[in-house]
C-alpha cells in the first residue's frame, strides 16, 4: 500500500521530508512577502472563492479595481494571500484549504489571544514551563473540549448494545 496516498506533505514519512525542505522555506519566504505586501498586513484574510459547486476552488489571483475600497480584500499586490498551502507528493498537487479558527487552537484562540496580551511574557513563561503542554490547552478550553467529547463518546457507547457492532 502506498503509505503517502492521500496524505498531505506534513503526515507523509520522513524519506520525503528533506527533500521538500526547500521548496516548505521558499513558500514561506513568498508567503511573508506577500503578507508584508497586503494591504491589512497581518490580519489579511483567507482567500474566498469565486462561485459555488465545481467552481468553487477558484480564486481571483490579483487585486481588482472593486476591491479599491473594500477593507476585506483577499489578495495583495503580489496575488493571493493564503493562510494554509497544503500539498500532495503523489499527485504533485497543493490546495489552499480556508476553514474557520477552531474555537479552541491552542496558537490563535481568543483565550490565548487575551492571555497573551493581557500578561503578555510572564504568560509566555508559564507556558514554557509547562513541561507536558497541558497549560495552553487549559487555556484554550482544549482540555474542557476534550473531556466533553469523551463523555459524549462514554455516553453514545452505553446507548449501543453488543449486537450492534
Amino acid at each position: 500500500e502506498n503509505s503517502t496516498n492521500n496524505r498531505t506533505l506534513d503526515q507523509q514519512c520522513t524519506v520525503t521530508r528533506p527533500g521538500l525542505a526547500p521548496i516548505a522555506s521558499s513558500m514561506a519566504v513568498e508567503l511573508m512577502v506577500s503578507l508584508l505586501h497586503h494591504p491589512l498586513g497581518h490580519a489579511a484574510p483567507a482567500p474566498r472563492s469565486i462561485g459555488s459547486g465545481e467552481g468553487a476552488r477558484r480564486y481571483r489571483p490579483t487585486v481588482s479595481e472593486d476591491d479599491a475600497d473594500n477593507t476585506e480584500t483577499t489578495v495583495s499586490p503580489l496575488g493571493l494571500m493564503p493562510h494554509q498551502i497544503r500539498g500532495s507528493i503523489v499527485s504533485y498537487t497543493m490546495m489552499t484549504p480556508t476553514v474557520p479558527a477552531f474555537a479552541h487552537c491552542t496558537g490563535c484562540s481568543n483565550a490565548i489571544v487575551q492571555s497573551y496580551k493581557s500578561r503578555g511574557f510572564e504568560f509566555v513563561k508559564e507556558v514554557c514551563n509547562s513541561l507536558d503542554g497541558a497549560h495552553l490547552e487549559n487555556v484554550s478550553g482544549l482540555t474542557e473540549s476534550r473531556r466533553q467529547a469523551e463523555k459524549m463518546m462514554e455516553e453514545a457507547m452505553e446507548d449501543w448494545g453488543d449486537d450492534d457492532f
